[in-house]
């Protein structure tokens, strides 16, 4: 009787919040698209077609920096689009941002398709990733700012990780499609162009649905357009635009505004330099990033097949099929955490727990390396094992939870500006995490195991330390769990029955002021000079 209940409520849930669902799945192609690639450039690395059409050896000691170079070069282009995501976001839009940028990655993607017609040359191949990142880092910044100002608080936290299910099942499909296409030879150079030419699929999906979604209603308040963001709002909260709610909604999100309308980046920048509490939001979402790297997971999802064949699997199909069962772990894992964690749970214990798990798979990984021979032994088929642990711990912590607290506690007024240096951040330590493993896993071998164990232990020390509790507390009211002492209010945190955010739950921003606030739709009087941070 109890699954029967659970089920209806799902349900329930599902058709409550239909439109934030639907607009937060298309936004989350985004999240394909770089998944797509990095599930995928790792095993095209291996195939020999690729290798014979750049005249590529293998057995050379520059193939492993030739490795890094290739796969890291979407990098460089995904640290500049994160950028300068702050700049088309802020001036067009999230919604018309997104669309630029996934123009650009479909151009770049048709580059690399490309790449190597009548030449051993890597370099239309290094333009057209390059080409193709600045339109992945694009995305990856406005995607978690366009869901998570659109989505209703009860589900942000879902809402805004269903980017990273995406992701996860981008670099799924890609392990499938490396498995799948290594075996057919007889293709020549198609064995390694369709791969990169399926990635624009999702480009493709992802174009199409924005057209019919709406734009983001904080940022429309933000630049001072109420008529078209109280549209919005209803559009997505599936509400008429007389609905008190709603209009109780807008009427909290244009209070947090006040003063703050149409602000340029000199002015975010002193904003941020100016207050202690955004301080504080600004540097806890660059250092979630930075720990979300040093997990150690991208250097298995580039390099997997590599991986497993240091652990034993030596066969080169073999390793591109325990890839493709760990991506599949990877979507089932990060699925069920959305759903029973990231809501329930809570951010921070879904990162302390995870964070736990994968120092435990890590050290372990580290460990059989060290002291077990060669080839695949009992010991080999436990690291193997690890492997899948690591990523069931990541899936529902690590992986999602830094772009969900990323997006939620960025202050609206400079979230754009916030989220673009916090996935610069990302991308800058992507890129070096692709450069460096395999040059590590040739010269330091298990214990580039040992030191992503030991930087996920730092993590969890941090979040326990540093990390508030968010759950269901409207964006217009976070800032209140980043006020007084930084350590002591995240720590008590960690108890969930002193946790701060279950007396935020049902707190109203313009309920905190005592000032008359102007009727909606008023307009000769929506802007008001207001000095407050």
């Amino acid at each position: 009787m109890t699954h029967r209940v659970n089920f209806k409520a799902i349900m329930a849930d599902i058709r409550h919040y239909r439109r934030a669902y639907i607009l937060t799945g298309i936004a989350s192609f985004g999240g394909m698209l770089f998944g797509w690639d990095t599930g995928m450039i790792g095993g095209i690395l291996t195939l020999p077609a690729f290798q014979k059409s750049f005249v590529l050896n293998k057995k050379s000691k520059d193939f492993s920096n030739l490795q890094g170079n290739i796969v890291s070069v979407l990098q460089a282009g995904c640290f500049f689009g994160a950028m300068f995501s702050f700049i088309v976001s802020d001036k067009f839009g999230r919604r018309t941002a997104l669309l630029i940028a996934d123009a650009i990655f479909i151009i770049g993607s048709v580059l690399q398709v490309c790449s190597g017609l009548h030449t051993t040359s890597l370099s239309l191949l290094y333009v057209g990733r390059a080409i193709g990142g600045f339109g992945v880092g694009l995305i990856s910044a406005v995607v978690p700012s366009y869901v998570g100002e659109n989505a209703n608080k009860e589900i942000r936290g879902r809402c805004i990780g269903t980017m990273q299910l995406f992701n996860v099942t981008g670099i799924m499909l890609s392990y499938f499609v490396n498995y799948g296409i290594s075996s057919h030879t007889s293709l020549g150079t198609l064995q390694w162009r369709i791969p990169f030419a399926l990635q624009m699929l999702p480009g493709v999906l992802l174009f199409i649905g924005l057209l019919f979604q709406n734009e983001s209603p904080r940022w429309l308040v933000e630049k001072n357009n109420i008529p078209e963001a109280r549209r919005a709002l209803s559009h997505v909260r599936a509400k008429s635009e007389d609905d008190p709610i709603l209009l109780q909604e807008l009427q909290e999100i244009i209070e947090n505004f006040r003063g703050h309308e149409r602000l340029s980046l000199m002015q975010q920048l002193r904003i941020v330099a100016s207050s202690k509490s955004i301080s504080y939001r600004f540097g806890m979402a660059i250092i979630l990033m930075f720990w979300q790297q040093w997990t150690g997971t991208n250097s298995i999802n580039y390099y997997s097949p590599q991986i497993f064949q240091s652990i034993g699997l030596t066969s080169t199909s073999a390793g591109l099929f325990a890839t493709g069962i760990y991506g599949v772990v990877k979507v089932v894992c990060t699925a069920l955490g959305l759903a029973f964690a990231t809501e329930q749970l809570g951010r921070k214990w879904s990162l302390i727990i995870g964070g736990a798990g994968q120092a435990f798979a890590m050290y372990s990984i580290g460990i059989q390396g060290a002291v077990a021979p060669k080839g695949l032994t009992d010991s080999s088929y436990y690291a193997i094992f690890c492997v899948y642990i690591f990523v069931v711990f990541y899936s529902f912590g690590w992986g999602p939870i830094p772009f969900v607290l990323s997006a939620e506690c960025a202050p609206n007024h400079v979230r754009s500006l916030v989220l673009a240096v916090a996935l610069m951040t990302q991308w800058l330590f992507n890129f070096i995490i692709a450069k460096i493993t395999p040059i590590m896993l040739a010269d330091i071998t298990y214990g580039t195991y040992l030191l992503f164990g030991s930087c996920c232990v730092l993590m969890v020390v941090y979040t326990v330390l540093c990390v508030p509790e968010t759950k269901n507390v409207p964006l217009e009211s976070i800032h209140l769990l980043f006020e007084g002492h930084v350590i002591r209010g995240p720590t008590r945190d960690t108890f969930p029955s002193k946790a701060r955010s279950k007396s935020l739950q049902a707190h109203s921003h313009v309920k905190e002021r005592n000032e008359v606030v102007p009727k909606i739709g008023d307009t000769s009087s929506q802007h008001v000079e207001d000095t407050r941070v």
